[in-house]
Formats: structure tokens, sequence, C-alpha cells
């Protein structure tokens, strides 16, 4: 309820809205540095996210088309965001007979670097999918060069509408094993945030864990997770239930295994307005969540007059404040890095992928 309050930006005076109130003093004020970084040297690109690696190098992803393919490009940062140089390709295909997208590094402890993405099959001349998947990505070259390791999740598609997976994002465990997170359709209304665990670095996969969704008909989906003060996780992810997107978050006591604790990040303003596409970074303990939405535009097509935003939270996700916009409309499919205890990145497709960095003071 109080992140509803916040979310709303309420004035009455209540129980609700004077512990926000308090997280407003309390918390950290974000604010732009600098300007927009083009990383993608003026190719265009789209659904940009990063990771550091262990020489300190940022591991950029994003897509683009070039001609008639599809491409996953890898771009490097030796200077946290400053500049971005291209690297290499991890995937190509036909854009007629593909759909290759939401592509998200991460390195492993021993140093490989994992790319997980879509990678789905679709009919040349109707455009129906034909299937859906998941796939893995290894580079032993800090993102070189890239080679096929696995298929987590698949599904069959077929005409007209086809439940399907989407929007893989990848993390390390405590325990050394390999999390990965994806959404999976069950409908047209219904779609849950699925987990699976990986004991062998990306090669094999567990059974689904479904983490959210499972108990309501709803849209969840494209989630990010981040760790809160080394104790316990965080999700989050956009949900329709029924009418309009919103973010919403769960949590995890145990590393990821087990999941409850549902709540309302963010509720975008108006009427009939929608808040999505959201992902989490922690920084020096402050939360940080980008999203898009098209409150402002209200042009009631969404994703179009969406534009990319950020709000925080100082007391690990009880409430949220803080918004400011970062990239105005149109701007679609934010992400975001930490690169220090006060600052990090926010990366997202402002008429092609750019960074942002972003200072908490």
């Amino acid at each position: 309820m109080i992140g509803l309050f916040m979310a709303l930006g309420l004035l009455a005076i209540s129980p609700c809205t004077a512990n926000a109130r308090i997280h407003e003093r309390n918390s950290v004020l974000p604010s732009l540095s600098g300007t927009p970084v083009d990383m993608t040297s003026s190719q265009g690109g789209t659904y940009p996210r990063a990771n550091f690696l262990s020489d300190g190098t940022l591991l950029g992803a994003y897509a683009t088309t070039v001609e008639d393919n599809k491409q996953l490009v890898l771009v490097k940062s030796s200077d946290s965001g400053e500049t971005w140089s291209l690297l290499g390709t991890a995937a190509t295909r036909p854009t007629n007979a593909s759909d290759l997208d939401n592509s998200y590094p991460l390195q492993l402890p021993g140093g490989r670097v994992l790319l997980a993405y879509r990678n789905h099959d679709k009919d040349p001349v109707s455009g129906d999918y034909t299937a859906f998947r998941i796939d893995i990505s290894y580079s032993d070259n800090n993102g070189a060069t890239w080679a096929y390791l696995s298929t987590p999740a698949s599904m069959p598609g077929g005409p007209d509408f086809t439940p399907g997976i989407w929007e893989p994002f990848l993390r390390n465990a405590k325990d050394g094993s390999l999390q990965l997170y994806y959404s999976k359709e069950n409908s047209q209304d219904d779609q849950d945030t699925i987990e699976r665990i990986s004991s062998n670095g990306g090669a094999d996969w567990g059974d689904e864990l479904t983490i959210s969704g499972q108990d309501l008909t709803s849209r969840d989906g494209m989630t990010g997770v981040a760790q809160i003060d080394g104790k316990q996780l965080i999700a989050v992810f956009e949900s329709r239930q029924g009418g309009t997107f919103q973010i919403d978050s769960i949590t995890s006591a145990d590393d990821g295994t087990t999941w409850g604790n549902r709540q309302i990040v963010y509720l975008p303003t108006g009427t009939g307005n929608n808040a999505g596409a959201p992902q989490v970074v922690d920084v020096g303990g402050t939360l940080c969540v980008s999203f898009m939405t098209d409150e402002d535009t209200q042009l009631h097509d969404w994703v179009n007059g969406a534009g990319a935003k950020l709000i925080t939270s100082g007391d690990g996700g009880a409430t949220w404040g803080r918004k400011i916009e970062v990239f105005s409309p149109q701007t679609v499919w934010p992400g975001v890095v930490a690169l220090d205890d006060t600052s990090f990145l926010y990366m997202a497709d402002k008429n092609g992928a750019k960074s942002q960095k972003i200072v908490l003071s």
C-alpha cells in the first residue's frame, strides 16, 4: 500500500504518506550526469544491457538490423560508459524467418562470458512464430567470439497466437549456481515469471520454478533481479491484470529458492496509462528501478508515447520515490548497471541504444 501512495503522489495526510515523506527526506537524490552516449557507433540498436567483466571492462549487448539480418552485437567500454567501441557479433539470422532479441550478458566466476537471448523462428511468408527459444551462447575471450552453449527453454509455435517465452535475465547465485529468469506466456492475458537453475555454468538446466503470476491471471514479465544489502533479493517486473501495465515486485530471503511478498512498485499517473519494462540495481544500498511509461503523452497506444524514468528506494523496496525522467518520449526497453556506490548507467533505446550516467547524492 505504501508503494501505491508513493506512485500516485497523494498529498493527503495518512500513516502511509507520512512514512513516504520520511523516505523522501532520507533517500538520496538521483540526477543526470553529462549527456547521453551512443553505444552503437551510430549503427542504431535496441534493448541495451551491460555488465562488468572481471578486468573492469563493461560488456554491453543490443539487437540491431543490418540489411536483411537481425544481429546481436557486443560492445565494450573501458571508461565506465563514457565511450563505447564495437567488439563482435554473437548471432545473426534473417529478419523474415526469425526473431532475435533480448540479449543479456553475464560473466561467470570462472571467467567465461554468457549471453542469454530469445531466438525464435518465424514463417517467412505468414510471419507466424513457428518456434520459441531462449538460447545461451558463450565466449572465452571476453566477448570477441561466441559459440552456442544451450537452450534452457523452448516452446512450439503455430498460426495465430501461440504462447511464447521472452526476456531472459541471468544472475550468479551465492552458492555458485547460475540463475535464469524469463517470461512465459500461458495465454494472451496470462504470463508468468520463470526461474531455472544451472549447476554447470549454463550447460544444463533444472526444472521450471514459477516465481510470479502462478496464482493470478496477469501478464507478468520483463523481470530484473537485484540483491538487497547482501541479505535478500528483489525482482521487479511489469504486470497487467485486465487493465494497463504497472510495476510490481517480489522478494526472496533464500537467494532465489522461494519468492513472495508481492508489492506495487509504481502505478502510472493519469487514466489508462502504462508503466512497464522495469529493471533494478542496488547502488550503495539504494535500489534504483528503471522503467518506461506513457503517462506524460497519454497516447493510450502502448508502447508508443513511452518515455524512460527512474524511481528509488532507500529502505529495501518498502517505499519508492524520487521519480525523474531520464529519456523523453519516444524511448523504450531501459536497463541499468551499477558503476560504484554512488552512480550507475541507465541504458535505453532513444533513437538507438544510448547510455546515461546517473549520480546519487
